[in-house]
């Protein structure tokens, strides 16, 4: 951005004449870090005095699926909610604590966080003030959103990246894995990971500041980056690359490694279970194992892929937007919804693979929460049975 052609507006920032609004107008979505336009046309359109420009395919779908990510964002984030509560009580249980399992966990406290954050921002953006000028106190809530969201959705990448290593290294080295990915490393992987993002992502946490726009007889309060100095216009750069590269492309390149890597490990780790089978004849009890440990890897490596699936296209996507002119608002922002319900979706899918692919999950879930209801329906049963009247047997 040209930094002579400037317009000083309420508040003290000065932002850059552009016929374009999204060109000022910053988003604080946790995902894709993309814009915070305000919420209609008409409102753009009086903050910019009446700019109009015929818009594009995906500006139009843009406007077309707005709605529908209004309705189902809050859905997703109280599902999800729910999902994510259930996997913590579930892998927190004494019989299922193990290193993966505390990852896991770790991993389900940090997405909860995530659409317990969004939950409220879906809430004031789609539906409070959809039409209408948003006030300072929605615009603070926005600013801790958009540094609090970014953090805690970049632990959950992380950790899904501990939790592949972890995984790799238990498989590929059986007899040291025990050792070398125990349970306090576990946690001290958590720890590790939650201090280092939140260190890297201090230049997203710093670069926000309040704009205050008047709309017609009325004022509206978004956040936007800081432009207004050499050293602001270089944090929003370095921020930019840090989000595509360090939070984006490089876990998703490092999971799709380290997919590959499990899932050839699985093929070695069956070939030499059949070997060993086939010299002493007798194994069930190591079939029994082996069977149980590729359950697991399984499991692990849909959980990596899934995150790979979201979360590359919004790297690629970001860090296109930091090269190429016009890329940013013409490709990336108009599909900002999109890859927010697939990252809100994916952050709530978990609690299902975990059931459909974890027997000692599922029968762990079905002890704490369905045993009272199936114990109960077995006694209503057994009375109902027992005052049944019974035939008359002939004499």
């Amino acid at each position: 951005m040209e930094t002579e052609n400037v317009t000083a507006y309420p508040g003290g920032l000065t932002l850059p004449n552009s016929s374009d609004p999204a060109d000022w107008l910053t988003s604080t979505s946790p995902y894709i870090s993309s814009t915070l336009d305000p919420r209609n046309d008409t409102t753009t359109s009086a903050a910019m005095g009446n700019v109009t420009a015929t818009p594009t395919d995906l500006q139009r779908f843009q406007h077309f699926y707005r709605p529908i990510h209004g309705v189902a964002a809050p859905i997703i984030c109280v599902l999800g909610i729910i999902a994510n509560c259930l996997n913590i009580v579930v892998l927190t249980r004494k019989n299922m604590i193990s290193p993966t399992n505390i990852l896991l966990a770790g991993l389900a406290i940090s997405d909860g966080l995530t659409m317990a954050a969004y939950f409220p921002y879906a809430i004031l953006t789609y539906h409070v003030y959809k039409d209408a000028s948003p006030p300072y106190g929605n615009a603070q809530y926005e600013m801790f959103f958009a540094i609090f969201s970014v953090i805690v959705h970049s632990i959950s990448i992380w950790l899904t990246v501990s939790l592949a290593v972890f995984r790799y290294i238990f498989i590929r080295y059986p007899r040291r894995g025990a050792k070398l990915c125990s349970i306090p490393r576990a946690k001290l992987t958590i720890v590790i990971v939650c201090l280092v993002v939140t260190i890297v992502c201090i230049p997203n946490s710093v670069s926000y500041v309040f704009l205050d726009v008047p709309m017609g007889n009325d004022t509206g309060w978004f956040i936007t980056t800081r432009e207004d100095t050499a050293g602001y216009r270089f944090l929003k750069s370095f921020n930019l690359w840090v989000q595509a590269v360090l939070i984006k492309l490089l876990p998703c390149f490092l999971l799709s490694v380290l997919s590959i890597l499990l899932i050839k490990q699985m093929k070695d780790a069956e070939k030499r279970r059949k070997k060993l089978l086939n010299r002493n004849g007798k194994g069930d009890d190591e079939t029994k194992r082996h069977r149980k440990t590729n359950r697991t890897t399984r499991m692990l490596v849909v959980v990596v892929v899934l995150f790979v699936v979201t979360e590359t296209p919004q790297g690629i996507l970001q860090l296109l937007g930091g090269v190429v002119e016009g890329f940013f608002h013409n490709i990336y922002w108009p599909l900002g919804d999109v890859m927010d319900t697939l990252a809100l979706f994916n952050n709530g899918i978990n609690f299902v693979l975990y059931c459909t692919m974890s027997k000692q999950f599922r029968d762990t879930f079905f002890k704490l929460f369905l045993r009272e209801i199936i114990s109960d329906g077995s006694r209503r049963t057994t009375i109902m049975m027992s005052t049944q009247p019974t035939k008359d047997s002939d004499l």
